[in-house]
């Protein structure tokens, strides 16, 4: 009897869909994972082999891989199919296998990235084959980690562009440092890699890594053959086939330069890459001609050229070099990192094009340059950038004069800056929202620059899971993404030690409210100053005494002679005090208060009297409840006992409002930039309102 495919119900796969135990999940793929990264470690190619098929097989990498493609709002491929239900995805779980598997052309299609000026050529794979180009990258990457270049960073978990920063810094910093740079380009690396070294070198199974590079693709209708060279730039494999084509460049450099001795100079032939632009040291000219030879001949093998527009040997202490946005030189013997000069020039050019022809809301306005010049600032902060902030600062603070002028055309220049701009405590101006000045345009000039800590490259992301975990863990909390970004929101960026407002690029953590509750869940967590997470005072040079407000041994001596009662609140005329502090906050001429209000006021019950004598409200003297409204310029107005409650009435005219100055302000010291921010703030509102 021959046996049939069982035709599960919609509403069942629906269901095991919703049921499913992501974590449980992960962490068998993590286990896969690490499994085949010692292998790959050790070189055993068998066992390699052998733990790829189990995870390529899982039912666990399966649903993950259906999850990563069906979460992501991407285009769909020639067959138009797009996994948007529980019972699609579930089906397509079910459906994933390598076994007779044939991939679909890819569509093709041009876009035009942001900052460039030309298209790119991307191919868009069905969702099937990102299915399992996606599975089969969980099994092709642990291999990629263990076997890596050590310095390489683009597009490999838990290293970025900031990492790469620090370690061009030390290779240019360290004694008796190389002279030399080669700057390599690799031509078209990712339309030009051959599909014949791919397949002999890459270690996942030939004949489904032959299907994702040989299906072709489709445009305008027309179906285009696989070349036998190029991977596909919207691929979720392809950057870790770049990766692997290119690592090895190290040992083929060193090999080259030093042969067979084993005492290698590390800075004549030390490469960085990040995708595929590299940077490698060089004692001599000499050396860093060989090198490009070298690297020329290493590429050719794997079909690729290096570009010789972009690739180029530099004297550091001379001329320096731009890489990753940034400007390399030595001054003085020291290595200085700057924003490139280019990275400045398309800032410059992108606020020109933002803020010259806007006319839309100011508040917008503020918050889409608030979002361009913090991000640039988180990425050029761990450089020596004041110089390119300060010049960001004056040519935004130019254009939004001209902008207000020609809204404005009609108002004086210093009436226009007296209403749209914030005089900060350094001297410079923010664009601010004239009716709230903390709503500025943020100044990269008040960016905190940093020094960034890099990562240790000795370690794997698959073997060493803690030390990855804790690093995205606080890049998280330095960013305010993720769940954090739920802490930030509700405490409204303010400390939840001191109250005060955290800065954008200020130093912070995230500590547990209750050390016994969950230390995980965002709701026992809140967000505080790095000092005030580690107990940090600071101290003002001061011959000012400062001591505790209360004489401890007094106060003591009081709780004793007042026994039992004294703990309770003191004396009786305490207990109105709440009530008296609403009575002044208050400048309604007519307001109304329940009995119950009253009580939830003071936070204590009325006594009987209150509830059936109108004499009760109506008594004289500082320790009756009618000194709280009296002292205040209140009178009631009529009183209902039966229903419970009273109308006060305001007695004479109360001039403006009251306003409360907390008690620092009045007895304590501030920082000198936070009195200057209190002097200019009440300059303003004087001026403003003729007091």
């Amino acid at each position: 009897m021959s046996g049939g495919v069982v035709d599960i119900p919609d509403v069942l796969l629906a269901g095991m869909w919703r049921g499913i135990d992501w974590a449980a999940y992960e962490n068998t793929l993590s286990m896969h994972q690490r499994n085949i990264a010692f292998a790959a470690m050790r070189w055993d190619v068998e066992e390699v082999t052998r733990m790829q098929k189990r995870l390529v097989r899982s039912f666990e990498a399966k649903a993950l891989a259906v999850r990563h493609v069906s979460s992501h709002a991407s285009q769909p491929g020639i067959d138009r199919v797009k996994w948007k239900t529980d019972v699609e995805k579930m089906r397509a779980v079910h459906s994933i296998t390598s076994k007779r598997y044939k991939a679909s052309p890819m569509r093709s299609i041009f876009i035009m990235p942001d900052g460039r000026d030309k298209e790119r050529n991307v191919q868009i794979p069905t969702f099937y084959d990102r299915a399992m180009q996606t599975l089969y990258a969980y099994a092709l990457d642990p291999v990629s980690e263990a076997t890596a270049d050590k310095k390489s960073f683009a597009f490999r978990k838990g290293r970025a562009a900031h990492d790469a920063h620090v370690y061009i810094i030390k290779a240019l910093n360290v004694p008796n440092p190389p002279r030399y740079v080669l700057k390599a380009d690799v031509k078209a690396c990712y339309a030009t890699i051959g599909h014949d070294w791919l397949l002999r070198n890459i270690p996942i199974c030939p004949r489904v890594l032959s299907e994702f590079l040989k299906c072709g693709h489709v445009y305008a209708g027309e179906l285009f053959p696989a070349d036998d060279w190029g991977i596909s730039i919207g691929s979720s494999i392809s950057p870790i086939l770049a990766n692997m084509t290119l690592d090895g460049a190290q040992h083929a450099i060193h090999e080259g330069l030093h042969g067979g001795s084993r005492d290698f100079d590390y800075s004549d032939g030390d490469l960085l890459r990040f995708a595929d632009d590299m940077l490698i040291t060089a004692r001599t000219m000499e050396s860093a001609e060989r090198i490009m030879a070298i690297l020329a001949d290493f590429l050719r093998v794997r079909g690729l050229v290096l570009n010789e527009e972009k690739t180029y040997i530099v004297d550091v202490d001379s001329r320096g070099f731009d890489f990753l946005s940034r400007r390399y030189c030595r001054i003085g013997g020291v290595v200085f990192g700057t924003p490139s000069e280019t990275a400045i020039t398309k800032m410059e050019n992108k606020l020109r094009d933002v803020i010259t022809p806007y006319e839309g809301s100011q508040k917008k306005l503020i918050d889409k340059l608030n979002r361009m010049f913090i991000g640039w600032a988180h990425y050029h902060r761990i450089a020596d950038a004041e110089p390119a902030f300060r010049r960001i600062d004056n040519v935004s603070q130019a254009l939004l004069l001209e902008l207000c002028e020609r809204l404005k055309p009609n108002m004086p220049r210093m009436k226009i800056i007296d209403r749209y701009f914030y005089k900060e405590t350094d001297g410079g101006y923010s664009y601010s929202m004239s009716n709230k000045r903390d709503e500025r345009v943020y100044r990269l000039a008040s960016t905190i620059l940093v020094r960034h800590q890099p990562m240790n490259m000795r370690k794997n992301p698959y073997i060493h899971v803690d030390y990855f975990e804790e690093r995205a863990e606080a890049r998280e909390i330095a960013s305010v993404t993720g769940k954090y970004k739920i802490i930030w929101r509700r405490q409204r960026g303010r400390c939840f030690y001191c109250g005060r407002t955290i800065l954008v690029d200020e130093e912070k953590s995230v500590v547990p409210v209750d050390p016994a509750g969950n230390l995980k869940s965002h709701r026992n967590l809140v967000y505080v100053h790095e000092y005030c997470a580690r107990g940090e005072v600071e101290y003002y040079r001061s011959d000012a005494d400062i001591s505790c407000r209360f004489d401890f041994y007094e106060l003591l001596m009081k709780m004793a002679a007042g026994g039992h009662n004294t703990f309770k609140g003191g004396n009786r005329g305490d207990k109105f005090k709440p009530l008296a502090e609403y009575f002044r906050r208050r400048c309604e001429a007519v307001f109304t208060l329940t009995f119950a209000e009253i009580e939830m006021i003071t936070g204590r019950q009325l006594c009987g009297s209150a509830s059936l004598y109108n004499s009760y409200w109506q008594q004289r003297g500082e320790k009756n409840i009618s000194h709280c409204w009296h002292s205040n310029n209140y009178e009631i107005k009529s009183i209902d006992i039966n229903k419970g409650y009273i109308v006060f009435k305001r007695v004479g005219e109360i001039a403006g409002s009251i306003v409360d100055v907390p008690e620092v302000f009045l007895h304590g010291r501030v920082p000198h930039n936070a009195k200057a921010e209190l002097d200019n703030a009440f300059a303003y509102v004087r001026k403003k309102y003729g007091l």
